[in-house]
C-alpha cells in the first residue's frame, strides 16, 4: 500500500490533482502508523520469547538523554512544556542496548508530553544507587495523573486508561508494554506512582 501510494505521489504515472495528493498523503501516514503498530507487536513478542538479543555496551547516559530531549523539542515547544534533565556528573557509563533504551525514553517522554497540559513541566532524574551497579531513572511530569484502578494496568498490552486525552488522541496501547519488556530484558524494573492531578 505504502509503495503504490508513494509511486502515485511522485506523479510518475500521471499528474495528480491536489485533492488526490492530500488523500494519498493520508494513506501514506496511516500506513506508517500500521507499520509502527505491527513492528511494536512483533518486538514485544520477540522480546518476551527471548528472540531479541540485547546488545549491551557501556554507554554514558547524558548524551543519550540530551539527544532524546533534542529530538522531542518540537512536541515540547508546541505545548510550551519545559524539560529538565538532572544527571549527576559522576554517573558512570552503564551497560545498555542504546537503541532499545532510546525507545524506552522516547515512549516515556512522549507519554509525558501527551498527558501534560500546556506550560507544564517534565523532569528526568538519574539517581545513583549505593551498589553503583544500577541506577534509578525517574521520569516525572505535571500531567493529569492516573487513577488508582489504572496504575496496575498501564504496562499491559493494548490498555489505555479512560481519560479525556485518550478519548481524543489515537494510540495503540503498546508503547508502555514495549517499554516494560525492554526494561525487563535489561534486568531492570519499571513502576509508576501517580494519582489524578499528580
Amino acid at each position: 500500500i505504502k509503495g503504490y501510494a508513494a509511486i502515485l505521489m511522485t506523479g510518475k504515472v500521471g499528474e495528480i490533482p491536489e485533492p488526490v495528493k492530500e488523500r494519498l498523503a493520508k494513506i501514506n501516514l496511516h500506513s506508517d502508523n500500521l507499520v509502527k503498530l505491527i513492528n511494536d507487536l512483533l518486538d514485544i513478542a520477540r522480546i518476551e520469547s527471548g528472540r531479541v538479543e540485547m546488545r549491551p555496551r557501556l554507554q554514558p547516559l547524558k548524551p543519550l538523554l540530551d539527544n532524546i530531549a533534542d529530538l522531542l523539542t518540537p512536541q515540547l515547544g508546541a505545548k510550551n512544556i519545559t524539560i529538565k534533565l538532572s544527571i549527576p556528573d559522576d554517573i558512570p557509563a552503564i551497560e545498555i542496548d542504546q537503541g532499545q533504551i532510546e525507545r524506552v525514553f522516547i515512549n516515556l517522554l512522549s507519554n509525558a508530553i501527551k498527558f501534560t497540559p500546556e506550560k507544564g513541566s517534565i523532569s528526568v532524574n538519574v539517581i545513583p544507587r549505593p551498589d553503583q551497579e544500577k541506577l534509578t531513572i525517574e521520569v516525572a511530569d505535571s500531567g493529569i495523573g492516573i487513577k488508582k484502578e489504572d496504575l496496575g494496568k498501564i504496562f499491559d498490552e493494548f490498555y489505555r486508561a479512560e481519560n479525556e486525552i485518550n478519548m481524543n488522541v489515537k494510540g495503540t496501547g503498546l508503547g508502555l508494554a514495549l517499554v516494560r519488556n525492554i526494561v525487563a530484558a535489561h534486568h531492570g524494573r519499571i513502576w509508576v506512582s501517580s494519582e489524578p492531578g499528580a
